[in-house]
């Protein structure tokens, strides 16, 4: 009898196409979804996307991810999300928990994971990659994320980029925070940029950044890429 599975699934950024055919045939498998959510009662959109490829009737674990820095906080959650998954694996039923673009990337799997690890055989365990926003918004306006030996920082927050002035590539996550720091990284080193939101997904924007035209606001799930050599430019530049 094969063993009960922990499935770290990547569904992409949101566009149904843009999910793996390893992370279909998890999903076509398993008997339970897990979803996080920082709110229970919340839409998930890793869900909106998966759904499209898993059974009729397969059984939904929501498990309550808050967004919060208070760390023993966090590490109840987390410790309560496991015990959840655990208990279905111990009936003997596989569990794909799912997560927007890579689990491998600022992934709330791994948090999960952490805990599992220790609980479970290695052979209970796979984590299946994901196409991220940062690849999916390069490929839309058909530039490199990087090219030859250039490096390529990534960064979870915009606070200090006078210390990357220097690197050819950034992708900032989350840029919603601080705006007028991206901005002003932009006019100081005269880089080029785009903003990309919701990729994939309902509400999809992609465009130019004018360091002299400033947006006061922008959708939370928005990042922006920058490259010092942008040389065919940018569309809409």
């Amino acid at each position: 009898m094969e063993k009960a599975k922990f499935y770290g699934v990547g569904v992409g950024p949101g566009d149904p196409g843009l999910i793996t055919l390893r992370a279909v045939e998890v999903l076509q498998k398993v008997q339970t979804v897990a979803i996080p959510k920082s709110k229970l009662e919340r839409e998930s959109i890793a869900w909106e996307i998966a759904k499209h490829h898993c059974p009729k009737g397969v059984k939904i674990l929501a498990l309550e991810m808050p967004m919060t820095a208070d760390r023993e906080f966090l590490e109840t959650a987390w410790q309560k999300a496991a015990e959840k998954v655990k208990a279905e694996l111990g009936q003997g039923i596989s569990v794909a928990f799912l997560t927007i673009g890579d689990p491998s990337l600022y992934s709330t799997y791994h948090y999960l994971l952490s805990i599992l690890k220790h609980q479970l055989a290695e052979d209970q365990i796979e984590t299946i990659p994901g196409i991220t926003a940062m690849a999916a918004a390069a490929a839309k306006v058909n530039m490199p994320l990087a090219t030859g030996d250039e490096p390529l920082v990534i960064l979870p927050g915009i606070d200090g980029l006078d210390e990357y002035e220097h690197y050819p590539n950034l992708v900032l996550m989350k840029a919603s925070r601080n705006l007028p720091q991206v901005y002003s990284y932009l006019r100081k080193t005269g880089a080029q940029a785009i903003l990309a939101t919701r990729v994939g997904q309902t509400g999809e924007e992609i465009k130019y950044l004018d360091p002299e035209k400033e947006l006061n606001k922008v959708d939370y799930m928005s990042l922006v890429l920058c490259k010092k050599d942008w040389s065919d430019g940018l569309g809409g530049k």
